[in-house]
């Protein structure tokens, strides 16, 4: 039996080859841009919402589809987010505009099939971002928006 000596540099690279890839992670969140006073209803809210993906070998597609959901019910149509090599993070936005007093929320979501699974579709949601809108009244007391607690 023959022991072959390799230099340090290729058995490191030996061993890279058969390391486990990283961990492939994708985050999500909502926020809302504009809280303070409301002059006039109807007002319109401003949500921004951050989605990181990272860990995702060279080769592999990195597109997520984002959509905006809300306590309404309503979905937004679909846009397609194209992430660079590494890690990455993107913002997308979206407004709302309502005419009445009340508590709402509004989320973001990525969907995906991550390079370790070929088939199988990941659905990533944010938290709600929920705010109070309180519409001024005609006796001139103001509006505002501000944070709420979440709806059960």
């Amino acid at each position: 039996m023959r022991l072959i000596a390799l230099p340090m540099t290729a058995f490191a690279a030996i061993l890279l080859s058969i390391a486990p890839a990283s961990a492939q992670t994708v985050t999500v969140s909502a926020a809302i841009a504009n809280y303070g006073p409301v002059t006039a209803c109807p007002a319109t809210v401003k949500f921004v919402g951050t989605i990181s993906a990272s860990g995702w070998p060279a080769s592999a597609t990195r597109e997520l589809h984002v959509k905006w959901t809300r306590s309404d019910g309503t979905i937004s149509p679909a846009q397609t987010l194209n992430f660079p090599e590494g890690s990455s993070m993107q913002t997308v936005t979206t407004t709302w505009t309502l005419g009445a007093n009340g508590i709402n929320w509004e989320a973001v979501q990525a969907s995906g099939i991550p390079p370790s699974s070929t088939t199988m579709m990941r659905v990533y949601t944010s938290n709600h971002a929920t705010f109070n809108l309180t519409c001024p009244t005609p006796t001139g007391i103001p509006g505002s928006l501000k944070p709420a607690e979440k709806l059960r």
